[in-house]
């Protein structure tokens, strides 16, 4: 009977994890949220330098180089694309079946299975349509904190698998599974606390009996737990560092770092009014101009120390900076707003909106706080809402920090909630025994309130999905026309390749499984966050070129690809700032968007 009933719940997963598939796949597609997955899986399947690469750049080395062995095998598949989707809905799937496995009423484990279903498909389901790395690193993280909040007994499959995923999130997105890693501490010390509370001592014909040894047991358990994820992490750590030793990844990682401080934290200040200080640092007014038009790499004098200084002299013009404890108080009435407010979402990510998430959190913080508070076992009351307190406490600093950094797009929020909605559905799935009359009616609001934005989630990726068509249709006329002069070589301005126009039209991305294609491209930007590495000058080597600074004005067959919104006058200002003058000829136009010149010396 007990093997049926766990074929049952397996079959009952499956079917259910297939069902949310199955929507997106009817009313959408899969698409790589944005143009960053696009190039990393570029990296990995051998389209940017022509062979698999294990150094992907965003991701830690032993899962790059584990998905490229995939690509060395075979590379007529997405095998990127395939491994977001299996850990996406493989944390469906684990969900869905630890709610079954786990709940012995069936009037709470129908409730339990129909609220976790449906905040997948009321929640969050356009995340599976639009697949991004970050999120699915923070789907991954929430699920492994499911497995810990639900286990029960001696049994050590759960937190073996917990610990998988972590090390697994952590490989993939390191800075959002550290991200997510409080919410999961905070989860371990609430399933040890509500675990510990109930050996207590007892009398049993008169006599004392210690239950000493079940507490020793169970605090061993937890830490061996906890040593197991930091080893996890630690042991992933070393092996990316041994992997990036060598001196031209440790040069480029200083210089992506530089990067990103000065394009995501600090900003280029205006050439006329601080020329004594790019004249200090012998960055002449075109050589800035690659700076703000992101298209440094024609320019090999623009390096890690160029980077840092202009990035270090904005910080200090910073006379306006408000300091943190004043932003940190700036910042709690718009934390404040995205915990209430609550409205269907207009599109995909903007304007932002956290609805139905932040709704299903609130009903699972009260729900579990009265669950407790009216729980059969009053010694489980105080210290459960204190618990609930300190989930609350942690995920606040968790919003304040990224609210203050300016760096709260949902493919990090929408994780934060569902990590701290695991965790409260995980303490109401340990109690409801105690209290099942409040248990089933958290579950069943929180369940309706899902489904009461199932119809929005819909429109949203059909309407997403209408919008990036019109971007692919620019997008794929650009790419056939590099593939129909497989002679030539085509360096894209960074700017053209996010975005064909200056309107509203998506940013670019690509489809997942539809016209795989990973022969080594023809193509390149001209900055971004993949230049200057070892393997962007594998990728230039290999087309003939020793510089693009060289391959655009001497190289045969060599291009430029521009939007007709965007001037080129930069390249010309560009050449002659290093004593050459060119002439800019427009040789063909693509789709009324992109258009193609040559850049040949004047003498």
């Amino acid at each position: 009977m007990e093997k049926k009933t766990k074929a049952l719940n397996f079959i009952a997963s499956a079917v259910l994890t297939l069902l949310v598939l199955a929507l997106v796949a009817f009313f959408g597609d899969f698409y790589f949220d944005l143009n960053d997955d696009v190039l990393m899986k570029d990296i990995l399947s051998g389209a940017y330098t022509g062979v698999p690469e294990g150094h992907n750049i965003q991701m830690l080395y032993p899962i790059s180089a584990f998905i490229a062995l995939f690509y060395r095998v075979y590379r007529g598949l997405d095998w990127y694309g395939i491994f977001l989707c299996l850990c996406q809905f493989g944390c469906v799937f684990i969900m869905l079946q630890r709610v079954l496995t786990r709940c012995e009423d069936k009037i709470v484990r129908i409730a339990g299975a129909a609220a976790v279903f449906l905040f997948m498909l009321g929640g969050i389901l356009s995340h599976f349509a639009f697949v991004q790395y970050t999120f699915t690193c923070g789907f991954l993280s929430a699920t492994a904190a499911f497995l810990i909040m639900t286990h029960e007994g001696d049994e050590k499959g759960d937190h073996i698998l917990a610990i998988l995923l972590i090390v697994i999130a952590y490989l993939l997105r390191s800075e959002m599974l550290l991200l997510t890693l409080p919410i999961v501490g905070v989860g371990i010390l609430i399933r040890f606390c509500l675990s510990r509370i109930p050996l207590s001592n007892y009398y049993s014909d008169g006599i004392q009996v210690s239950r000493y040894g079940e507490k020793k047991s169970l605090f061993k358990k937890y830490v061996i737990l906890c040593l197991g994820i930091v080893l996890g992490l630690v042991v992933s750590t070393v092996a990316h560092n041994i992997a990036y030793s060598p001196a031209g990844w440790k040069e480029f990682n200083a210089l992506f770092d530089a990067r990103t401080e000065l394009y995501d934290f600090q900003y280029i200040p205006d050439y006329d009014e601080n020329a004594e200080f790019y004249e200090t640092i012998a960055l002449s007014k075109p050589e800035q101009q690659l700076l703000i038009n992101y298209n440094y790499g024609i320019d090999d004098e623009v390096n890690t120390s160029i980077l840092r200084q202009v990035a270090s002299y904005a910080d200090k013009l910073k006379t306006d900076e408000v300091p943190l404890p004043t932003r940190l108080i700036q910042s709690i009435p718009f934390y404040l707003y995205r915990l209430r407010h609550i409205a269907y979402q207009k599109s995909y990510e903007y304007p932002m909106t956290d609805a139905p998430l932040n709704l299903i959190a609130g009903i699972l913080y009260l729900g579990t706080a009265v669950i407790f508070l009216f729980s059969k076992d009053k010694k489980k009351r105080l210290p459960a809402i204190l618990l609930i307190a300190l989930l609350f406490a942690c995920r606040s600093s968790l919003w304040l920090y990224i609210i203050v950094r300016g760096r709260d797009p949902i493919r990090i929020t929408h994780p934060l909630y569902i990590m701290e909605s695991v965790v409260l559905l995980g303490m109401i799935l340990t109690e409801y025994k105690n209290n099942k009359r409040f248990a089933i009616a958290t579950l069943i609001a929180s369940a309706i309130a899902a489904a009461a934005f199932v119809p929005n989630q819909i429109n949203v990726i059909t309407g997403e999905m209408a919008e990036r068509d019109k971007m692919r249709a620019h997008y794929d006329a650009l790419y056939e026309y590099f593939d129909e002069h497989p002679e030539s070589f085509y360096f894209v301005d960074v700017y053209t390749g996010v975005s064909a126009t200056d309107g509203d039209e998506k940013s670019f991305s690509e489809k997942m499984f539809v016209n795989v294609d990973n022969s080594l491209s023809n193509h390149d930007l001209m900055g971004g966050w993949a230049c200057k590495s070892p393997l962007y000058y594998k990728k230039i080597a290999g087309a003939g070129f020793t510089s693009m600074h060289d391959a655009i004005i001497h190289g045969d067959n060599v291009y430029v690809v521009s939007k007709t919104v965007n001037e080129v006058n930069w390249l010309k200002d560009y050449y002659l700032d290093k004593g050459q003058e060119v002439e800019i000829e427009k040789t063909d136009l693509v789709s009324d968007v992109f258009v193609i010149y040559r850049v040949r010396p004047v003498s």
